[in-house]
């Protein structure tokens, strides 16, 4: 807590002693929140429920769906060949199917040039791919456009939630 006092919140438990064997399990929906020697119980399904099992499914670092994008983004600029490989920077893609099959694809994706990081404009690259299980990959219009805005740069990198 902000005056560096400690609480601690842990699940209440229900014992049961038979045959001189004390058993314990957890009480469902039941806490115990304690600070300094004072304890208290309380009842919070939702908080019972994320410290039993929901903290350990919290991400720390980039979500799944940023790690998608950017191992998508990564294969389809490898097709595009090392005179781009400097484009790595806030990589967006946008998946369409086409005419509705799942195993064929429309992908627009875009990024920004990592030298713009060092203090210069970025340029941003964008181009489209048609991955298809009957034609393979074809990469069309590849395009860079120099020296775009602060606010389009900005505008790459944000993220969506």
């Amino acid at each position: 807590m902000a005056n560096d006092e400690v609480i601690t919140i842990e699940p209440a438990y229900t014992c049961v002693v038979e045959n001189k064997r004390k058993t314990c399990t957890a009480k469902e929906e039941e806490l115990i929140v304690s600070e300094n020697s004072r304890k208290v119980r309380l009842k919070s399904q939702s908080l019972y429920d994320w410290l039993v099992v929901g903290w350990r499914k919290e991400l720390n670092g980039p979500t799944k769906e940023q790690l998608l994008e950017e191992a998508l983004f990564t294969r389809y600029l490898n097709y595009l060949g090392p005179s781009y490989s400097d484009f790595f920077m806030c990589p967006k893609i946008r998946i369409e199917p086409i005419d509705g099959d799942p195993r064929r694809h429309l992908i627009f994706a875009s990024a920004l040039n990592y030298s713009g990081h060092h203090g210069s404009d970025y340029d941003k690259l964008t181009f489209s791919v048609r991955d298809s299980n009957l034609t393979g990959l074809q990469v069309t219009n590849v395009k860079i456009e120099k020296h775009i805005s602060q606010e389009e740069s900005q505008k790459q990198c944000q993220t969506f939630d």
